[in-house]
């Protein structure tokens, strides 16, 4: 009898998991029909370098930005002293710098907790005695932010993101081993009062560059890597998201061509993107550095966020 009913747990499971990947099969592509709108420059705000940032829509209407910005000194960017800033806007489109929230903070993102007394969270890095650690905040109105949780001291960089479903907190991050060579792409699952269910795991697949993660509905993420144009010698042009669902049964690549919008000649990166909703409309937001040399120096970045419209096709 246990044996029989082992099996039938086993079956069923089975069948559960077939219908999850036949549901994600159906996302075909992802496009971007129409030609990008800047929204900020870190020229524009006073500063030598802008860097991971998202956007989330304000409860109470409008859009606000949350991004790291910081000065460079004659050896290149001063990633100590890498600050957190925020920026308001009506529309979605047309940011207004509003000021700083935090110091000493890299790699951060914002995110609801679906909490009414603490609805806003945040995780990131902060360095502490040289070594990076990861770490969780919640906040009532989303510019004070504190209860600081202590999530990883492993390893690792890149935009870690964090999607709350289920009563679960998901977090995609990337990992080094301890060499700091090998990089993977990983996958966390935490309380909302930050203690680990599930420990953070490489994900299937190839690796990507410097991922962000981002929620297509209630089962599916996308994974974005940082996209690279003639950057450095080899590098392709061509850059490929990757599909997982919430329960990681599937993933899927997705290739994607942004070369539309960028000069053949211009050097520049695509970092730290992430959906937003404006009207009926999915956007896009991402951020592009560009050099005006063939050697990458501090003072000759300009960083730029953009929007584009962005088209999710399904197989019929």
């Amino acid at each position: 009898m246990k044996k029989r009913l082992t099996i039938t747990v086993f079956l069923i499971a089975a069948m559960l998991s077939s219908c999850c990947r036949k549901e994600v099969k159906d996302i075909a592509s992802v496009s971007f029909p129409e030609a990008p709108i800047e929204i900020m420059s870190n020229e524009g705000v006073g500063m030598d370098l802008i860097n991971y940032f998202n956007i989330i829509q304000l409860p109470e209407g409008g859009y606000r930005m949350y991004f790291s910005g910081y000065k460079a000194d004659e050896c290149g960017p001063d990633w100590d002293n890498q600050n957190l800033y925020y920026a308001e806007s009506a529309d979605g489109i047309h940011y207004e710098m509003c000021g700083k929230i935090m110091d000493s903070i890299v790699e951060q993102t914002v995110f609801f907790t679906g909490d009414k007394e603490l609805p806003y969270g945040m995780v990131g890095r902060v360095r502490e005695n040289k070594k990076f650690k990861m770490y969780m905040w919640k906040s009532k109105d989303g510019l004070v932010f504190d209860g600081k949780v202590l999530l990883s001291t492993r390893w690792n960089d890149t935009q870690s993101v964090m999607i709350p479903r289920n009563g679960r907190f998901k977090l995609y991050t990337r990992t080094w081993d301890e060499e700091h060579k090998d990089r993977k792409n990983a996958v966390a699952e935490f309380t909302p009062e930050g203690e680990l269910l599930k420990d953070i795991t490489p994900l299937a697949g190839d690796f990507l560059y410097n991922p962000a993660a981002c929620p297509v509905d209630d089962r599916l993420d996308i994974l974005f890597p940082t996209y690279l144009n003639n950057m450095y010698p080899g590098m392709t042009d061509t850059c490929f998201f990757k599909c997982f669902v919430v329960d990681g049964l599937y993933s899927k690549e997705l290739e994607c061509d942004l070369n539309n919008w960028v000069e053949p000649e211009e050097k520049w990166v695509l970092a730290a993107p992430g959906f937003i909703r404006i009207g009926e409309d999915l956007y896009l937001a991402y951020n592009t550095r560009t050099y005006s040399h063939d050697t990458p120096r501090a003072e000759d970045v300009v960083t730029k966020y953009k929007l584009v419209k962005a088209v999710i096709g399904y197989e019929k």
